[in-house]
């Protein structure tokens, strides 16, 4: 009996436990279908740091020298005495001896590219003569003249000024004469011939005090430096713009009626760097000056706009975390427990915890880009990642059916325009007349925003936008 009591317990507890396990396989159905988890993504960055995002650009410094500003500069600083000579027996024994004086201010006007300068000059002269065939005692002579003639200039590369003048002629105010007794003889001839052989003498003089007043190399330093010097775009995000000068470029100088103009073009490494301020250290000297036909003043600076991943973890978290998504009517539901995101290259990788119908952990991707017009940062080709689609391809095809991934693509959306508006105005604000030093004013306008890249690095999602515009450098 004990015997038939122990077969008849052992059938029913067989039955009894298949009644179990299909029973709990149709409730099941709606509460979990998978306790397992695909092949996570790697995390690999191809940046491990946010990179210096250098642009090289042309900051012009067109410059105009006016006929008036020449006259009042060179009035200014020639002295009343340009030329001298106190020896009659110099120059192979010229027996010539002469002084000659600015008399009045010298008048400046602009004829074929060149500086036309018409000099009123009051000369003392000693010279002896043979008039008549009869040798003269030296004797002392003073008289009025003109000198007009004219300059052109030209910057060499080591930045010095080079001064070719040229006589154009004379013109006499009071014309020498020579007393003998009571006759007075006309020698106009005579010292012309005298002034004749001293014009290269006299016009390199002339050329030596125009070219001291011309020092342009001083005032290029001066801005090469200033230039450099780094600025604050934003207190907020600690970024800086920092321009490296690179090379000196200079257009043909070009005259009109009042006017001589060119540019000096400033090649340059513009750089946006985020953290404490660069140090720079001034230059003495500058490169050499190259030559070319025109100059732009195209200008273009990086704005980088900054997304740390743990924020963006943080806002997507506050989004999903606690949603619930019901699919085919009711009968599978999922929770989001969790949200962690990494890169993978040029991937951010989504890290979903989840349970309900299915328990674990899922994997979304995107690639981080950026939408002018929305002035954001979304998840192009956003999907399910590849082991993710197959591993719910296999356990839970009806996931797809629902607005799961459609809701984590929209919570993955980044606004940056206040951003890049902040570092924009900064930008311009270090553009609009500003005084980097005395006499030196830069100005200009950013006119267009062109997205560059979207990149990651272990902490951050980086955006990189190239402002454009025109920037010049006014030196007075």
């Amino acid at each position: 009996m004990n015997k038939h009591f122990l077969y008849f317990f052992i059938i029913v507890a067989f039955f009894s436990c298949k009644t179990s396990q299909n029973k709990g396989s149709q409730t099941g159905s709606s509460q979990s279908v998978s306790s397992d988890s695909p092949k996570p993504p790697s995390e690999i960055y191809l940046y491990k740091n946010k990179m210096l995002e250098k642009k090289i650009s042309t900051i012009a410094i067109p410059f105009e020298i006016s006929k008036n500003a020449v006259e009042k500069q060179i009035n200014a600083n020639l002295k009343d005495l340009i030329f001298e000579d106190n020896s009659l027996e110099d120059n192979n024994l010229d027996n010539f001896m002469c002084k000659v004086w600015k008399r009045e201010n010298i008048s400046v006007s602009l004829v074929d590219q060149a500086f036309q300068f018409d000099v009123p000059l009051k000369i003392w002269v000693k010279a002896g003569y043979k008039v008549f065939g009869m040798n003269i005692a030296p004797k002392e002579i003073e008289f009025d003249m003109n000198v007009i003639f004219s300059s052109k200039f030209t910057i060499l590369p080591d930045w010095s000024a080079e001064v070719h003048s040229q006589f154009i002629r004379y013109d006499w105010v009071k014309k020498p004469t020579l007393k003998l007794g009571a006759i007075e003889l006309p020698i106009t001839s005579f010292v012309e011939k005298a002034l004749n052989s001293k014009q290269e003498t006299i016009l390199h003089a002339l050329d030596q005090s125009i070219k001291k007043n011309i020092e342009i190399k001083k005032h290029v330093l001066q801005a090469w430096n200033s230039i450099a010097e780094p600025r604050l775009l934003s207190e907020k995000y600690k970024t800086w713009l920092k321009i490296t000068p690179l090379e000196l470029m200079m257009s043909p100088i070009v005259a009109s009626k009042e006017t001589i103009t060119s540019a000096i073009g400033l090649q340059v490494v513009t750089e946006t760097i985020t953290g404490a301020k660069p140090t720079v250290l001034p230059v003495t000297n500058i490169p050499n000056l190259k030559n070319v036909t025109t100059i732009s003043d195209n200008f273009d600076v990086a704005i980088i706009s900054e997304i740390p991943i743990k924020e963006a973890t943080k806002l997507a978290t506050d989004t999903l975390v606690g949603q619930n998504f019901s699919f085919k009517d009711g009968k599978y539901n999922v929770q989001i427990t969790d949200i962690d995101i990494y890169g993978d290259k040029e991937r951010l990788i989504i890290k979903t915890g989840l349970k309900g119908s299915v328990n674990g952990k899922m994997y979304f991707k995107g690639i981080p880009t950026y939408d002018p017009i929305a002035r954001n940062i979304y998840l192009k080709d956003f999907d399910y990642e590849l082991d993710t689609k197959s591993f719910l391809v296999k356990t839970a095809s009806w996931i797809f059916q629902g607005k799961l991934a459609k809701n984590m693509q929209e919570s993955m959306i980044f606004p940056i325009g206040g951003q890049i508006d902040d570092i924009k105005k900064q930008i311009q604000t270090q553009l609009t007349n500003n005084k980097i030093s005395t006499g030196a004013v830069l100005t200009g306008n950013l006119l267009d925003l062109v997205p560059d890249k979207v990149y990651m690095t272990p902490n951050q999602i980086i955006a990189v936008i190239n402002a454009k515009g025109k920037l010049k450098l006014k030196i007075d």
